[in-house]
């Protein structure tokens, strides 16, 4: 790779264009979190909605696995522009469709699209950032997703989201992510070679991780999915109902970091035993909440759910790479993310019909009949390999993005860790177009 100057302000310069895009991108995103309240405005059932956030987790799934093949012919910043105006498009013709057939295949098409934006994206600031300075990027990378995913549903407060502004914004905002990549100098490496699925390898190193991240996504994406319909049902208004989500954000943002700390400290079994227990005894809290709760007991459970759940993702993948050889660890995350990406493509559908066929509150029940297997399972593994912990390494924990198996591949060695750290690519050429 190139050697760029360390200084803060040229690592500000290099990294910007692509975050923008992120951020622009991530406003989108966010916008489109509240499909399921215009679908639920045009009389669709929870299990449709459901099937449709089914068919975006497969889209995503399927480009996990062979965007690659996409990117590679023809290069960085035109499958960049060619995934980001797609993305708008299909976003836009959402305005003109309203039945179930039609806009699953749109919603298959955005989940592809957004496995192809974030390969991208996170190929570039591969090629931009040196490796002793990608632990900073990528908190960064992660505080601006979330951070703008939440900006995007803000921005839908006062919309009638029966109507086309909600899609009209969240195009012209993936549009406007096409800009930033006009002044990015260098190209990104070609992205790594598609990922397969070695579940069995994952399963063989960490069962607990596989579950972890299964958990997630049959719960976390069908709550994100969920949610604004839960919130609906229960008699709370539109404006509320967006803070809620916002609220989802927030704890799935911020409590990684204190819950990944503390992991650092002490068995990481442990800290998943915590975080299923949590998400049990939260799913229990809203279940029993009379029905409309008060407004903050409901914020405050939204973002202790939202926290507790997408941090056994983060905790799963970090207690796998304890596990596992140095060599291992882009395969092994990229396979705990198709595990997420696999729940999250179930979690929907399973949720919503329960939802449809036993109310709002039955969501928390599905969640719970997960949550509480999955305790005992780590408990009882806890007490199996009670020998087999002193022999593990602990590394330090990071908080990774469920975006695409490329976040993996530039930086799968955690900072003085110990463990030889990858060797820097070749250097990057200036773009042809």
């Amino acid at each position: 790779m190139p050697q760029y100057p360390s200084t803060t302000a040229s690592l500000v310069r290099r990294v910007a264009p692509p975050l923008l895009s992120t951020a622009l991108s991530s406003i989108a995103t966010g916008l489109l979190t509240l499909l399921p309240l215009r679908y639920t405005s045009a009389g669709m059932s929870e299990g449709a909605i459901g099937l449709l956030a089914t068919a975006e987790a497969a889209g995503f799934m399927l480009g996990c696995l062979h965007v690659h093949r996409l990117i590679a012919p023809v290069g960085q910043v035109r499958a960049y522009s060619a995934f980001a105006a797609l993305k708008a498009a299909l976003v836009l013709v959402m305005v003109f469709s309203t039945t179930l057939l039609p806009l699953a295949a749109l919603r298959f098409l955005l989940g592809f699209n957004a496995a192809g934006l974030a390969v991208v994206v996170e190929s570039w600031l591969n090629a931009l950032v040196p490796n002793h300075q990608r632990g900073r990027i990528l908190t960064v990378y992660l505080l601006v997703i979330g951070a703008f995913y939440g900006v995007g549903q803000l921005m839908a407060r006062r919309l009638d989201l029966a109507g086309p502004d909600l899609l009209i914004i969240a195009g012209l905002a993936t549009a406007l992510a096409l800009v930033p990549v006009a002044v990015i100098d260098v190209v990104g490496p070609p992205p790594n070679p598609p990922v397969k699925m070695q579940l069995t390898k994952a399963l063989v190193t960490s069962p607990a991780s596989v579950l972890a991240c299964l958990l997630t996504g049959l719960v976390g994406t069908a709550f994100t999915t969920l949610a604004p319909l839960y919130s609906h049902q229960i008699g709370i208004d539109q404006d509320r109902t967006i803070l809620l989500m916002v609220c989802i954000s927030v704890g799935s943002l911020l409590l990684q970091w204190p819950i990944g700390f503390l992991s650092d400290k002490v068995d990481r079994l442990h800290a998943l035993i915590f975080l299923g227990a949590m998400v049990t005894l939260t799913a229990a809290a809203l279940f029993v909440a009379p029905a409309p709760p008060r407004f903050a007991l409901l914020a405050v459970l939204f973002i202790g759910f939202g926290g507790f759940v997408e941090s056994l993702y983060a905790v799963g993948v970090a207690h796998a790479n304890d596990r596992a050889d140095s060599a291992d660890y882009v395969s092994l995350s990229s396979t705990l993310l198709l595990v997420w990406a696999l729940g999250g493509s179930l979690g929907p559908t399973i949720g919503a019909l329960a939802m449809e066929y036993r109310g709002p509150a039955a969501f928390f029940v599905y969640a719970m009949a997960l949550a509480v297997p999955f305790t005992l399972f780590a408990l009882w593994r806890l007490r199996r390999r009670r020998e087999e912990r002193s022999t593990e390494t602990h590394e330090d924990f990071l908080a990774y993005p469920q975006t695409s198996p490329e976040i993996y591949s530039w930086l799968p060695y955690h900072p003085d860790s110990g463990k030889a750290k990858p060797a820097d690519g070749p250097p990057a050429t200036k773009a042809p177009d």
